[in-house]
C-alpha cells in the first residue's frame, strides 16, 4: 500500500460509503491485515484490544469489549455492532456479537477491521450503541495461489489451516479458507473455591477449547456471494450459573453460520444502486451440571434464524451532495431457547417468539464550500416486539487548514431487549422480569485530527455519553435467582488521544491514551468494569533484506470495579512477535511471547460467577494466562 495511502485510509463503515479517515463522521480505528501479520493476532477479540478507547475482558468462556469505559460485566457484547462485510452477525436471542475464537472467521482471511465509536443506530439500527465493529475479508487476489498454515503454542494447543485464492483474467475472484483449532488449556485456580479439600479450587483440564472454520467467497463485477460456518466448543472451569465446581462435562457449543449474496451496480453517472439479501442462523447449546456427583445434566438450548434483505442507491446529481436512502427488512423466525434436564427428560423452558423489523434511512454528505462538511443521517425503525424509534446523527467537519480537521459529533441510539433478556427463565438460576424497557443514548464529540505529512498522524477525541435504563444483570437476594433489570441513568466522559508514525520503509509507531470515567447518574458510583485509564504502544517492522522483522506491543488497563464492588488492580503487558522468511517468500515462521513479563492479573466477574455451594461462592476476579508462547509455520505455493 502507497504510504500517503497508510494513515488516511478509504473506510465504509461510518456512512455506508466510501471517506477518508479525516472526513469520515467519526473517530474510526482501522486494523489492516499487515498489523495482524506483524502482530501475530489470533482472534478477533486480540485485535482489538490493540484500539484506542477499547479493553476487552475474559471470562474462561467469552470474550466482552467494553468501549470507551462502558462494559458492564456479563453483558454479551449486546451493545457493540459486529458486521461481516458490512451485514449483521448479532445473534438474535442474545444479540451477541462475537469476538472470541467463537467468532466463525479465522483472523488470516481478515482485509481489515474498522471501529467506529459511538451510536451506529442512524445506519445500522439496534445494537450499535457504543460502537460498530466491521470485519472486511480478503479476495482472491489477496492470494493468487495457495497458503497452508501449520502452528504450536502452550497448553498443548495446535493450529492449521488452509486457503486458496484466485483471479482470473475475466475478474472472476475466489476466495476459499478452513482452519481448525484445538487446545486442553490451562489448570486454573479459583482461590474462592479452596475449600482445603477435594479439588483445592484447582479447575484441571476443563479450559480447553476447539473450532473448525470454512468461507467462501466469489465475485464477479458488482456481483458477490459469500459464505462461512464455524463451530466451537469450550470448556467452562468459572462453575458459573450455580453450577458443581470441577465438574469436567460443563461446557458450550457456539454454531455460527451465513450466507449472502450483494449487488453494487452504477444505474447512471451519479447514482450507484446496492442489493443485497442473506441469511444467518446461530446455534448455542449449554451444558450444565448443578448437582455433585450427579447422572444428570441441565442442557440450555437456543437456536436463531433470520432472512434479511438491504436496498440503498447513492446519488450525486446534486452539486456538492451525496445522499444515501435506503430500506432494509429483516425476518427472525426462530428465536427459540429451551432449558431441560436429560435424564429423566424434564423440560423447565421451552420458548420461541419470531418477529420481524423494518426500517429506512436517509444520509446526506453535504460540502459547504471548501472547508465545511455536513453529515446528517436519521433513521427510523419498526420492531414488532419493541416498537418503533427514530434515531438522528449529526457531524461538522471544519477543515481549519489542510492540515488540521476538526469534527463536532451528535447522535442517538437505542437498544430493545432481547429475547434472553424478555424471556428466559429455569427452575435454577433465572427468572423473569416483565418490566424491561429499552435502552437509550445521546453522545456528544469533539475531534480534532492533525495530519502534517503522509506519514505522521495524531488526533484528539472528547467525549461524553449520556445513556438510561441499561440492562444489566442482578441478584434477588431473597432466593439467589438472577434476572434483568433496568439500572438507573449513567454518563460516561473522556478524553483521547493518539499518534501514528511510519517511516519510509513501513517501520510503524502507534501509540493512544485514553483518560475517561463512568458514574451512575442517580448516586455517582463508579460503574463496574470501568477502568479510568487505557494506554497503548505498538511497533512493527516490515521484513528487512535479510528475512527478518517483529513488533512488540504494550497495553496497560486501569483499576476496575468487578460485579461486586471489589476493585481489580490495574496491569501491564508487553506482547512480542518476530516473523522470518529465511528461504524466501514461500515460506514465512513467526514466533510470538504474550505477557512477556509473566504478569499476574485478573479481568472482572459477573452476576453468573457462582457455584452450588451454599451459601454460593462468588468469584472477585477471573484469573488470566502469564507468560504464553507460540510458533506458526506458513508455506506459500
Amino acid at each position: 500500500m502507497p504510504i500517503e495511502q497508510l494513515l488516511n485510509l478509504e473506510v465504509s463503515t461510518a456512512s455506508k460509503i466510501p471517506q477518508k479517515i479525516s472526513e469520515a463522521p467519526s473517530a474510526v480505528s482501522v486494523i489492516t491485515s499487515e498489523d495482524i501479520r506483524r502482530h501475530g493476532y489470533r482472534t478477533l477479540a486480540d485485535l482489538l484490544q490493540s484500539v484506542r478507547g477499547i479493553h476487552v475482558s475474559y471470562d474462561r468462556n467469552y470474550s466482552y469489549v467494553g468501549t470507551r469505559a462502558s462494559g458492564q460485566p456479563g453483558d454479551l457484547n449486546t451493545r457493540v455492532l459486529v458486521l461481516i462485510d458490512g451485514r449483521r452477525q448479532n445473534d438474535i436471542v442474545y444479540d451477541q456479537g462475537a469476538v472470541g475464537t467463537e467468532f466463525p472467521v479465522d483472523v488470516s482471511l481478515i482485509e481489515r477491521v474498522e471501529f467506529v465509536p459511538g451510536p451506529g443506530a442512524a445506519i445500522y439500527g439496534s445494537s450499535a450503541f457504543f460502537g460498530v465493529i466491521n470485519v472486511i475479508t480478503k479476495n482472491g487476489a489477496a492470494y493468487r495461489g495457495t497458503e497452508v498454515t501449520a502452528g504450536a503454542a502452550d497448553h498443548g494447543a495446535r493450529q492449521a489451516s488452509a486457503t486458496f485464492g484466485t483471479r482470473g483474467a475475466n475478474g472472476l475472484d475466489l476466495l476459499l479458507g478452513s482452519s481448525w483449532y484445538d487446545t486442553k488449556g490451562s489448570d486454573l485456580y479459583f482461590p474462592e473455591f479452596d475449600d482445603g479439600i477435594g479439588s483445592r479450587g484447582v479447575a484441571n483440564g476443563l479450559d480447553y477449547d476447539r473450532y473448525r472454520r470454512l468461507f467462501a467467497k466469489l465475485s464477479f463485477g458488482g456481483l458477490t456471494a459469500d459464505a462461512y460456518l464455524g463451530r466451537r466448543t469450550k470448556g467452562v472451569p468459572t462453575a458459573s450459573y450455580g453450577q458443581q465446581f470441577g465438574d469436567p462435562r460443563s461446557r458450550t457449543l457456539d454454531e455460527y453460520a451465513g450466507a449472502g449474496l450483494s449487488l453494487r451496480r452504477d444505474l447512471s453517472d451519479t447514482l450507484e444502486l446496492y442489493a443485497g439479501l442473506h441469511l444467518s442462523r446461530y446455534r448455542y447449546t449449554g451444558i450444565y451440571i448443578y448437582a455433585p456427583d450427579s447422572a444428570s445434566a441441565n442442557a440450555d438450548l437456543s437456536t436463531s434464524r433470520t432472512m434479511g434483505a438491504e436496498l440503498r442507491v447513492l446519488s450525486t446529481a446534486l452539486r456538492g451532495h451525496r445522499i444515501i436512502a435506503g430500506a432494509e427488512h429483516l425476518r427472525d423466525t426462530e428465536r427459540s431457547m429451551r432449558n431441560l434436564d436429560l435424564d429423566p427428560p424434564t423440560i423447565w423452558l421451552d420458548d420461541d417468539h419470531p418477529k420481524r423489523r423494518s426500517a429506512i434511512y436517509l444520509q446526506d454528505e453535504m460540502r459547504l464550500g471548501e472547508r465545511f462538511i455536513l453529515n446528517t443521517g436519521l433513521r427510523h425503525d419498526a420492531d414488532s416486539e419493541g416498537g418503533s424509534t427514530t434515531n438522528p446523527r449529526v457531524a461538522l467537519l471544519y477543515k481549519a487548514t489542510p492540515q488540521m480537521t476538526y469534527k463536532a459529533l451528535y447522535g442517538t441510539a437505542y437498544r430493545s431487549a432481547n429475547s434472553y433478556e424478555r424471556y428466559y427463565a429455569s427452575n435454577v438460576d433465572y427468572k423473569l422480569n416483565p418490566n424491561l424497557r429499552s435502552e437509550h443514548i445521546k453522545t456528544y464529540e469533539l475531534i480534532a485530527d492533525y495530519f502534517p505529512t503522509d506519514r505522521f498522524r495524531a488526533g484528539a477525541s472528547l467525549f461524553e455519553y449520556r445513556f438510561r435504563d441499561l440492562l444489566a444483570l442482578a441478584t434477588d437476594p431473597a432466593d439467589e435467582r438472577l434476572y434483568f433489570s433496568n439500572i438507573d441513568a449513567a454518563r460516561s466522559t473522556g478524553l483521547e488521544l493518539k499518534a501514528e508514525w511510519v517511516r519510509e520503509d513501513g517501520a510503524s509507531l502507534k501509540s493512544s491514551a485514553s483518560f475517561q470515567q463512568a458514574r451512575n447518574g442517580a448516586t455517582g458510583d463508579w460503574l463496574g468494569n470501568s477502568p479510568r485509564r487505557l494506554f497503548k504502544l505498538a511497533y512493527a517492522t516490515p521484513l528487512s533484506a535479510s528475512g527478518m522483522g517483529g513488533a512488540v506491543e504494550y497495553r496497560f488497563t486501569g483499576r476496575r470495579l468487578n460485579a461486586f464492588g471489589g476493585q481489580l488492580g490495574g496491569f501491564g503487558i508487553v506482547n512480542l512477535t518476530l516473523l522470518g522468511q529465511p528461504f524466501g517468500k514461500w515460506l514465512e515462521l513467526s514466533a510470538s511471547l504474550d505477557n512477556l513479563l509473566g504478569k499476574h492479573y485478573a479481568d472482572a466477574s459477573s452476576e453468573e460467577h457462582f457455584d452450588n455451594a451454599t451459601p454460593p461462592r462468588r468469584l472477585r476476579g477471573i484469573g488470566q494466562d502469564g507468560r504464553t508462547w507460540r510458533f506458526q509455520a506458513t508455506l506459500r505455493f
